[in-house]
């Protein structure tokens, strides 16, 4: 009697391919939701007599390791250009807003220099602007 091996492999390759299943524990709201969601009213108190200016350094190393600044200013959904950079302008912010009772940095305006070698590369970026404090209503 002669004993065949591939009814038994193709059995294993299937068993083993596996299923995915999706199982719903709740259910999405049924018709329109209305949500009765103030805006925020708020005035921005801008002080011109002082510009502020931050600095933040970063340095990758074979482009896998980043040494640098480990604070940000929160700016979610506020895009910095196309450039990118924005994990160093949001610390840039940070540096310059930081030990003040500062909200936010109203009209700032960046300089980004990079320095590149073979192992790493350099990344400064400097911004100034005037500081401003919310005022809510």
């Amino acid at each position: 009697m002669k004993f065949s091996f591939y009814p038994i492999f193709l059995l294993a390759v299937i068993s083993l391919a596996g299923c995915t299943q999706l199982t719903q524990t709740t259910k999405l709201a049924q018709g329109p939701v209305l949500l009765a969601i103030e805006p925020v009213r708020a005035e921005v108190d801008v002080d011109t007599t002082e510009t502020l200016i931050g600095i933040s350094r970063t340095t990758y190393i074979l482009g896998i390791l980043r040494v640098g600044n480990k604070e940000y200013a929160d700016y979610p959904s506020l895009s910095f250009g196309l450039v990118g950079n924005t994990r160093e302008k949001r610390a840039a912010i940070y540096n310059a807003i930081e030990g003040r009772d500062l909200d936010v940095l109203i009209n700032p305006k960046f300089m980004i220099q990079e320095k590149r070698a073979i192992l790493f590369r350099k990344k400064t970026v400097q911004v100034a602007g005037y500081g401003g404090k919310f005022i809510f209503e």
